[in-house]
């Protein structure tokens, strides 16, 4: 048996000793590695879709870091530029309808507050720390679309089941029997229906209560009621003793009690007036004589009447902006570079893209 050639230098095919190494092996290329059509359509889709998706962040970080000062009324009007750093002037927030959404739990998260005469059109993105500075109705931030924002889902379903007072003077309600809408004070428009419940208080005009503080010439109720007495101030029934204040139902008004206090140098106490709380409904209301409101068989004047409360449930309008205003353009340094490298891994995957398409899917030209 020949014995097997060990040379690099022997013949194509020629018999390989066991422990040697086979030259043409050796000298055998690699192929080249090859990126799928799916791959690169892939990676050049999510580069494209990145690339829009950062676009709004990338017009606020190269705005100028100056706020643009917008009137609330220009931003309602649609003149306000978006994903712009602006600062809005004479902004009246509504913090009695804020609502407070966190994306942790357990954290601060921001108070999201209607601005008030918009018609929940304009809100305000506040930091939930209610330690901060107030900002003395001069908001500054980025403006966006409430829609695009990860919180309007949570803001939304809120404000679609929880009703949010307004108030609306009695001359208001009246007005708008027919049409059933109805101008709050805070100038926005109220679309009423006979189910919704209204609520007032009225005055006593006959009566009112005597909060007079415990101290060293006063330490009880009987040296207050001594006291009252000596003012000419009728007290009526058994006195409320709290912790450090005693409190006295008395026969007359707020503007004949407090003249008495004054007089007689009873600086410890303050008169307070004594409210009846009414509780009914829009279609109650709306069958009420001229005379006044009719509650539970009793009619109440127009004139005891000062406001009235409707606590109705209001969607929030589509179209919706937000001044998110913890944002500031230099905060989004960091954008232009991303979408650069975004933009150069894309062209690198279309290029792929243009050859694998010329690989797998076009014909190959037949030798000549």
């Amino acid at each position: 048996m020949a014995e097997p050639i060990k040379s690099a230098d022997a013949e194509p095919g020629a018999p390989v000793a066991k422990d040697a190494i086979d030259p043409e092996l050796i000298k055998l290329k690699r192929a080249r590695p090859k990126i799928g059509l799916v791959t690169a359509a892939g990676l050049v889709f999510l580069c494209g879709l990145f690339l829009v998706r950062l676009a709004p962040d990338r017009r606020f970080g190269s705005s100028d870091p100056i706020p643009e000062r917008i009137a609330v009324a220009d931003v309602i009007g649609g003149h306000a530029p978006l994903d712009r750093y602006i600062k809005l002037e004479a902004a009246d927030p509504l913090y009695a309808h804020a609502i407070r959404t966190a994306n942790t739990k357990g954290g601060l998260g921001v108070r999201v507050v209607p601005v008030r005469n918009t018609g929940d059109k304009l809100w305000l993105a506040l930091s939930g720390d209610g330690w901060d500075e107030p900002a003395n109705a001069t908001y500054s931030g980025r403006l966006r679309e409430l829609s695009d924002m990860p919180f309007a889902a949570s803001i939304t379903a809120f404000a679609a089941t929880h009703p949010r007072p307004l108030f609306a003077t009695a001359s208001a309600m009246r007005a708008g029997f027919a049409t059933g809408k109805v101008q709050a004070v805070t100038g926005d428009t109220i679309t009423l229906a006979d189910s919704d419940k209204l609520a007032f208080d009225v005055g006593d005009p006959d009566s009112s209560t005597v909060v007079a503080a415990l101290n060293d010439n006063y330490p009880d109720a009987h040296a207050w009621a001594v006291a009252l007495i000596a003012a000419q101030i009728p007290a009526d029934g058994t006195p409320e003793v709290a912790r450090d204040v005693v409190r006295f139902h008395v026969l007359a008004g707020t503007t004949e009690v407090a003249p008495k206090l004054e007089a007689a140098k009873l600086w410890g106490a303050r008169v307070e007036p004594v409210t009846t709380h009414f509780e009914t409904t829009w279609g109650a209301v709306r069958a009420a004589p001229p005379s006044g409101f009719a509650v539970n068989g009793k009619v109440v004047p127009d004139a005891d009447v000062d406001l009235v409360g409707a606590y109705v449930v209001r969607d929030i309008p589509k179209g919706s902006l937000v001044l998110l205003g913890d944002e500031r353009p230099g905060d989004y340094w960091y954008v232009t570079p991303i979408m650069i490298v975004l933009a150069l891994i894309g062209l690198v995957f279309a290029w792929a893209l243009v050859r694998a398409v010329k690989r797998d899917l076009l014909p190959t030209k037949a030798p000549a």
